[in-house]
C-alpha cells in the first residue's frame, strides 16, 4: 500500500516556474503590526521574544505516536543542541543542512509535523523555502517557525506575512524555542 505522504515528489532543488504571489497589503500590515511588538522585548532582554501563533486545535501526529520535528539549520552544532533538546522533550528530530537534504526529506514519507526552518543556509533562503511551501498544496498546512539571526522588525514581518506560525531568533532560549513548538502544534 502506499503511503499518503507519498502522491508526489516535492522539488526544492529547483527554481520556480513562476513566483508565489506576494502577501497581501492587510497580511504585510498585520505581520509588521505582530513583529514590532516584540522589538521593546528585545531591547530590554537582549534577545528576541520566541513568537509563535496557533490557529486551532491540536495538531495530531502523522504518525499516531510522536510529533516529528524537521529542523533545518546548516550549523551542526547548533542543529545538534535543538535536536537532542526537542528529542528529550519526546519529539522525533530530523535534519537537512542545504536545499537537497530538504528535497529528499520532503519526498520521504511521512511528512514532518512541524518545520523549525533557517533563513541563512549555504545554497537557499529560507524565506523562498517557506513561500514554496504554503504555495504547495499538499504541504501549505504544515506549520513552519523561523529559527534564525535575522532580528530586524522588517525579517520578522515578512516570515509572518509569508505565512511562518512562529518566528524565533538566534540567540535564543532553549525553553523559548520549546514553548513554540509547543504553541503551534498545540501544545501548550
Amino acid at each position: 500500500m502506499t503511503h499518503p505522504d507519498a502522491e508526489d515528489d516535492l522539488d526544492f532543488t529547483a527554481v520556480p516556474a513562476k513566483p508565489a504571489p506576494p502577501p497581501t497589503p492587510e497580511k504585510v500590515a498585520s505581520a509588521r503590526k505582530e513583529a514590532s511588538t516584540g522589538s521593546p522585548q528585545l531591547a530590554k532582554t537582549g534577545f528576541y521574544v520566541a513568537m509563535a501563533r496557533h490557529a486551532g486545535g491540536k495538531v495530531t501526529p502523522r504518525n499516531g505516536e510522536r510529533y516529528s520535528i524537521f529542523i533545518v539549520e546548516d550549523d551542526k552544532d547548533l542543529s545538534n543542541l535543538v535536536g537532542e533538546v526537542l528529542a528529550k522533550a519526546g519529539f522525533l528530530t530530523h535534519f537537512a543542512r542545504n536545499r537537497a537534504e530538504i528535497n529528499a526529506a520532503f519526498n520521504k514519507p511521512p511528512l514532518p509535523d512541524i518545520v523549525l526552518l533557517d533563513v541563512s543556509l549555504p545554497d537557499a533562503d529560507g524565506f523562498q523555502i517557506l513561500e514554496r511551501i504554503r504555495a504547495n498544496q499538499k504541504i501549505s498546512k504544515l506549520p513552519v517557525i523561523m529559527m534564525t539571526g535575522k532580528s530586524e522588525v522588517t525579517d520578522v514581518a515578512r516570515g509572518l506575512a509569508l505565512g511562518a506560525d512562529g518566528y524565533v531568533t538566534k540567540p535564543f532560549k532553549i525553553s523559548g524555542l520549546v514553548s513554540a513548538v509547543n504553541t503551534v502544534l498545540g501544545l501548550s
